[in-house]
């Protein structure tokens, strides 16, 4: 299943893995959902849930970068607004189209694949500098949580 955790995906960082298996969560569930047909309401609040969760991963992983002085930050936080505007993409296309069970199997598909890529490329490159640098700050501070209306 593409939406699994999978040991290579782990990065050794508690915080950031367990970001990236809650993020997989939300990927499944949008699958389950789409694949049993809930309707385009129950997806749609799938889609918000995937979208606000993607935004506050985003959010943690940027800010430890910029905090930690991370040289790949631009090509980093790049690769994450290419993977947000197709989240937003995605929940605007159900919007339009409404419930479409193949469109959400092909997209969610993508998303894993693309994620799979980041978190064992990307993300490893940054966990790697991390250590490399003895740097120890925690990617999700408890004060960190975000309040987020949209």
């Amino acid at each position: 299943m593409l939406t699994q955790w999978r040991d290579e995906m782990t990065t050794g960082n508690h915080e950031i893995d367990g970001q990236h298996q809650e993020l997989l969560r939300r990927v499944d569930d949008l699958l389950k959902g789409a694949r049993a047909k809930k309707g385009s309401e129950e997806i749609g609040k799938l889609m918000w849930f995937l979208k606000k969760y993607v935004r506050r991963h985003f959010r943690d992983e940027e800010k430890l970068q910029l905090e930690s002085g991370y040289p790949g930050y631009e090509a980093h936080k790049a690769q994450h607004e290419m993977f947000f505007r197709e989240v937003l993409r995605l929940e605007a296309l159900h919007a339009e189209q409404g419930e479409n069970t193949l469109m959400i199997v092909a997209a969610v598909n993508a998303m894993c694949e693309w994620l799979r890529s980041h978190f064992k490329r990307m993300d490893m490159e940054l966990i790697q500098f991390l250590r490399d640098n003895n740097i120890t700050r925690r990617a999700v501070e408890p004060d960190d949580e975000e309040t987020d209306n949209d």
